[in-house]
């Protein structure tokens, strides 16, 4: 008669100490879990760190291509102007309001001035050699 409640209890025993080695198992499990996950959080937010990173590298990079352009752009226009000065044929005199072929003219006649003031002070030394 009292075999069968101890068979019982025998199972039951048997059944706790499954029980508690699973929860046992179960609860290595949560905390293996726990660390993966505090592992991938940590990965996650080093990642959009560096996305960060990388979105505010890209913002200066596209600033400084646009400034760049801004310069060549300028620069260009620049070249252009002074191109069309070059090419142009009555270009004003800051001071003077005189044409550029008035310019030239006059640039000319300074330099046979030039010329002939050279000319005479070679004549005047010769001449003063020979007194």
């Amino acid at each position: 008669m009292f075999g069968v409640p101890k068979a019982m209890a025998e199972e039951q025993r048997d059944t706790l100490g499954m029980l508690t080695q699973s929860l046992a198992q179960l609860s290595e499990q949560l905390a293996a879990s726990e660390a993966r996950e505090v592992e991938r959080l940590e990965i996650e937010r080093e990642r959009l760190a560096l996305k960060r990173r990388w979105s505010v590298w890209e913002d200066k990079r596209v600033e400084m291509e646009r400034a760049r352009l801004e310069i060549e752009q300028q620069r260009a226009e620049d070249m252009w102007h002074l191109g069309m000065l070059v090419r142009a044929p009555f270009v004003q005199g800051s001071s003077t309001g005189s044409t550029r072929r008035e310019l030239e003219a006059a640039k000319a006649t300074d330099v046979e001035k030039g010329a002939e003031a050279d000319n005479e002070d070679g004549m005047a030394e010769a001449e003063g050699e020979e007194d």
